[in-house]
């Protein structure tokens, strides 16, 4: 009796060790100048989850300003739209089946969205991956952080920060 309630104990510890912080309620900060402006700002990451799930290089490119900054969870960083659609093309999406793209794009969950004076904002959400793994994870849970900016009276990513989530430690 006493193993059986050891390995109880040690499963409980293991699993507690292993979870995840959960995410928060979605929450929305301030408001958009103008209505229009929550219904493009969601037109954008829509786009931007529509050209990832496709590995369309061009696609996330293009919903990026031309001076864009983006950076990976492992600290890879570019410079520019042109850039980033050079890397993603070349390099991130040749390594992955589309599947696994889409799989990331479908589980995207927003967390929370900000609104920054008339044209700005932060949009940040999570998804699961198969891109790699997480440390003692089957999967990875990676959080996608957007800023986004009015620029030329177009909303765009002008910068795109994505990092993995770990696993919560006692």
């Amino acid at each position: 009796m006493k193993v059986v309630f050891g390995i109880c104990i040690l499963l409980v510890s293991l699993t507690a060790s292993a979870e995840y912080y959960s995410p928060l309620p979605y929450h929305v900060s301030g408001r958009p100048a103008v209505k229009s402006d929550k219904a493009s700002i969601d037109k954008l990451i829509n786009s931007f989850w529509k050209a990832w799930s496709a590995q369309d290089a061009k696609g996330v490119a293009n919903v990026h300003s031309e001076d864009a900054e983006w950076t990976n969870a492992f600290g890879r960083s570019f410079r520019g739209s042109k850039e980033l659609e050079v890397f993603l093309s070349n390099k991130l999406f040749p390594e992955f089946d589309k599947e696994v793209s889409k799989t990331e794009a479908n589980s995207y969950r927003p967390i929370s969205r900000r609104y920054i004076g008339s044209s700005g904002g932060v949009v940040y959400g999570r998804i699961e991956s198969d891109r790699g793994s997480s440390a003692g994870s089957t999967n990875r849970k990676i959080a996608f952080t957007f800023v986004v900016e009015k620029v030329k009276g177009e909303w765009k990513i002008t910068n795109q920060i994505i990092t993995d989530l770990r696993e919560r430690r006692s």
